[in-house]
């Protein structure tokens, strides 16, 4: 019985790999589209304009993953001195495609922006 086995695992082994079928590279292809993140995003600096009229997040997301995105939108929460929510920054884009980045520019616009202390990255959404 042993060996039958043995025989049609070898037989199925030959077909594979005589078509050129890696499942090798498939396997590690899956590996690491589940442990690699899709898209990271990195905030590189913060600042309220001039006016105090808006508050401004200034980053960078990359496409780490093999899938293209139509749209994408990086969403802030941003906080007064207390730790109060006082609303979101966004920003979105259409058509990043795997392995490109992205500079974004979130804008909140609270109606007060000179109250806001910080803003936390929130998430990263997309289709």
């Amino acid at each position: 019985m042993k060996k039958i086995i043995f025989s049609i695992i070898s037989i199925f082994l030959f077909v594979m790999f005589a078509n050129g079928c890696d499942i090798f590279d498939d396997i590690d292809k899956s590996i690491e589209d589940i442990t690699k993140p899709k898209v990271s995003c990195t905030t590189t600096k913060q600042y309220r304009d001039k006016y105090g009229y808006s508050y401004y997040i200034e980053g960078k997301c990359v496409n780490n993953g093999s899938k293209d995105y139509d749209y994408l939108q990086v969403e802030y929460i941003c906080y007064d001195k207390e730790g109060n929510n006082l609303g979101t920054a966004l920003d979105n884009t259409n058509n990043l495609l795997a392995g490109q980045s992205w500079k974004f520019k979130a804008i909140s616009l609270v109606s007060n922006a000179k109250s806001i202390d910080h803003c936390d990255f929130h998430e990263v959404s997309g289709w």
